[in-house]
């Protein structure tokens, strides 16, 4: 899990982002003060169970899977 405070993703600065093994997500979560808000399903056309998120010093987002052959993903716009 990670709170995102990168500059690359302006949209989800101060969201949460919670990886989700069973569910083959990144959960994004809003916060209203020290209460969940609205909540978004990322990257699920990638089919993989992910085992951690993390934001870089860079504003990308890291994502590392979770199977015999993981990955590390690096994750940011396309420029």
């Amino acid at each position: 899990m990670t709170l995102y405070q990168g500059e690359l993703f302006p949209e989800w600065q101060g969201s949460l982002l919670v990886s989700a093994l069973a569910g083959k997500e990144v959960r994004r979560v809003e916060l209203k003060g020290n209460a969940a808000g609205e909540q978004e399903s990322l990257f699920t056309e990638l089919d993989q169970r992910f085992r951690d998120v993390r934001t870089g010093p860079d504003g990308a987002v890291y994502l590392l899977t979770d199977s015999p052959s993981g990955q590390l993903l690096r994750v940011a716009p396309a420029n």
